[in-house]
């Protein structure tokens, strides 16, 4: 492929087309998907997908270098697609430019004097006139001419935000079980969950989750907010977003006269170890509303706790001791001592952002808006006046303008024009 091949190509419309498909996939494939969590949730949540989404990098979409590359490429082709026709453009904005109506294009015809009389209205809705040696020309809204062009260059403003801010932005991610307070001493504020809960449909399944949290200034003031999904809170420069939730369940190890030896939150995958015997305890998982499948494997089918277990291995110097499924409160005895799971407690997943191209965006937004308003309705629009015939002659809404520069000369002439 040649040089020039290649760079027509890189700007074409069809390419633009898969460019925008493809953000727009990965995107959707962004929002619907968690970001930003282990690796080993995706391993255990998505089975053989698990692997395929953390190498295409689902997991953090928006800073992934896929989605960049397609930022990047996709800029690159709307700059080359508005210089290309540009220069035709700002052509059409010179007085000298003047289109030909079209051999079958509308045209009306004049008596004597009418001419003038439709010149006089054309001045009074701010028409440009240029006399010639068989009538005059009227021209209007050639600045609509470069529309496209503006609305390219705030698509082009928007991308290019995008891709600086997902290049320079600051974000993280973090759990909290209610009452944990996560600091953010650079910006002068905490963060404390206050509860956590979730919202279900008739048929049991999660329709939303809201953490309810305070924002903890150091003077001692707080601020009560709520956020959900699609419902992000922002504090300062930070933009916090509702991202995922789990369950954490409460390990206690007692001695044999009840006293704790030990009590910590395990999510489920995670494990503890316990020094003085030398067993690790594994939460294979907790299932609100327990069944076992045909095959003996335990699933929840709710998150509601209907039926609450846990499922649990027990290994000693890396040896396999037994699996267990536990109800609340229910334990194992080992070597003098009980393990048991008592209790679990809903957590929240938030992601944190700084985004450094929000004021990309604005102007962008502003742009494109403007050159839509260009584009659809300061469109340019030209008349002909030439041997007492009147021809309208635009690219844009052709039946549209021929109508009003019909009414227009039925209120001149009073009769109807043909």
């Amino acid at each position: 492929m040649t040089i020039k091949k290649f760079i027509r190509y890189l700007t074409s419309l069809g390419l633009a087309i898969a460019l925008f498909i493809l953000i727009a996939a990965y995107s959707i494939i962004g929002t619907v998907l968690p970001q930003g969590l282990q690796r080993e949730f995706y391993i255990e949540s998505y089975n053989s997908f698990g692997n395929i989404i953390l190498a295409m990098q689902f997991d953090r979409v928006y800073s992934s270098w896929i989605f960049r590359v397609l930022l990047g490429v996709f800029i690159v082709n709307l700059v080359g697609c508005t210089i290309k026709i540009l220069p035709s453009q700002l052509a059409r904005l010179k007085e000298e430019y003047f289109p030909q109506p079209k051999a079958d294009g509308d045209s009306y015809s004049l008596e004597q004097g009418e001419d003038e009389a439709l010149k006089d209205q054309l001045k009074k809705q701010r028409y440009r006139i240029t006399e010639t040696d068989t009538g005059y020309r009227a021209s209007k809204s050639r600045i609509g001419s470069i529309g496209s062009s503006v609305t390219h260059l705030g698509i082009i403003i928007i991308v290019l935000g995008s891709f600086l801010g997902n290049m320079f932005a600051e974000e993280g991610f973090f759990n909290l079980v209610p009452g944990d307070i996560k600091p953010f001493p650079e910006y002068g504020f905490s963060l404390r969950l206050d509860d956590f809960y979730l919202g279900f449909r008739e048929n049991n399944t999660v329709e939303q989750y809201y953490s309810e949290v305070s924002v903890l200034s150091p003077e001692g003031g707080e601020l009560k907010e709520k956020l959900w999904v699609n419902k992000p809170l922002k504090v300062q420069s930070l933009n916090f977003y509702q991202t995922s939730y789990g369950w954490a369940s409460r390990l206690y190890i007692k001695d044999s006269t009840g006293e704790v030896l030990e009590s910590r939150l395990l999510r489920s995958g995670e494990s503890h170890f316990y020094q003085p015997s030398h067993i690790t305890i594994y939460l294979y998982g907790y299932y609100p509303d327990f069944n076992i499948t045909s095959q003996g494997e335990p699933l929840t089918m709710s998150e509601k706790e209907n039926n609450p277990h846990y499922a649990v291995v027990l290994y000693q110097f890396n040896n396999h001791i037994g699996s267990y499924i536990l109800e609340p409160g229910q334990t194992i005895d080992m070597d003098g001592y009980t393990i048991s799971f008592n209790d679990s407690v809903l957590y929240t997943g938030l992601t944190y952002r700084k985004d450094f191209g929000y004021f990309f965006v604005l102007a962008g937004s502003l742009a494109m808006l403007l050159g839509l308003i260009l584009s659809f309705y300061l469109y340019p629009r030209f008349i002909l006046v030439e041997n007492g015939r009147v021809s309208p002659i635009t690219r844009q809404n052709s039946w549209g303008f021929s109508y009003q520069v019909r009414r227009m000369l039925k209120q001149i002439t009073g009769r109807e024009v043909s």
